[in-house]
Order: structure tokens, then sequence, then C-alpha cells
């Protein structure tokens, strides 16, 4: 019986879900540097994931922007919700 050759370019979902699940350390900086390393290979062969990491670090640094923003003082949350709309829109 011949061996099944596995794919060397297929994605692995289970590896591309460790993954994932180490997105949001990497992009906090708040990784050792096996997982860093973990995540940059996976990356640089994994479209999916790569895009992922992309959206995760372009919200991530939006909502650091909003951080910035003068806290609400009170008041309607509609108002404070409108205000973090706007703030967003000005970012983007």
């Amino acid at each position: 019986m011949t061996p099944k050759l596995r794919n060397p370019f297929s994605r692995d979902l289970a590896k591309c879900e460790q993954v994932r699940g180490l997105m949001s350390d990497y992009v906090d900086e708040d990784i050792d540097d096996a997982d860093r390393r973990r995540v940059e290979r996976h990356v640089l062969m994994c479209r999916p994931c790569r895009r992922v990491l992309g959206n995760l670090r372009q919200t991530v640094g939006r909502l650091s922007h909003l951080r910035e923003a003068e806290p609400p003082s009170g008041g309607d949350p509609a108002d404070v919700a409108e205000r973090l709309r706007s703030g967003w829109r000005e970012r983007v």
C-alpha cells in the first residue's frame, strides 16, 4: 500500500486555529519568543491568517485612537455612542 502524501501547500486548519489564538498576544507584544516565531512563520505561508493578523492590527490601531479621545462626561448613552462613531469616522 502506497502511503498518502500530504500536499505541503494545503492548509492545516488546526494550526491556523492555534496561531489565531496567539495573535492578540502577538499584536500586544505579550508573547514569548517561541510563540512569536511560530506566528511569524505561519503567517508567511498562510494568506488567510496573514489577513486576519492584518485586520487585527488595524482594529487595535484604530481602537487605540479612541482611547486618546476626551472621556465622556456622563449624559445620554446615545450621545456617547455618537461621539465614538464620529471619532472612528474621523480616523478612518
